[in-house]
């Protein structure tokens, strides 16, 4: 189960920071950006949660909802180029 739970930590965690890296977006301006889209309080300490280790204990799985925010806010930032 913990092995599911990590892997799982893992995969959207590489979705989310190859959306970063492909749209040059800082951790501070991703949290804008999935705030803006969903209304939730996100900043960027958040954002590091998401992004750090699954072995530090601060690190927590992204939720489906803030991926799919950064996605869709994404797709509107590459239509705009």
């Amino acid at each position: 189960m913990e092995t599911q739970r990590i892997h799982e930590h893992d995969e959207s965690q590489k979705e989310f920071r190859e959306i970063l890296s492909k749209y040059n977006i800082t951790q501070s301006r991703a949290a804008e950006l999935i705030a803006h889209e969903t209304g939730q309080s996100v900043g960027a300490r958040k954002v590091r949660s998401w992004l750090a280790p699954a072995s530090i204990p601060s690190s927590r799985k992204c939720p489906k909802w803030a991926l799919t925010a950064l996605k869709r806010t994404t797709e509107t930032l590459s239509g705009k180029k």
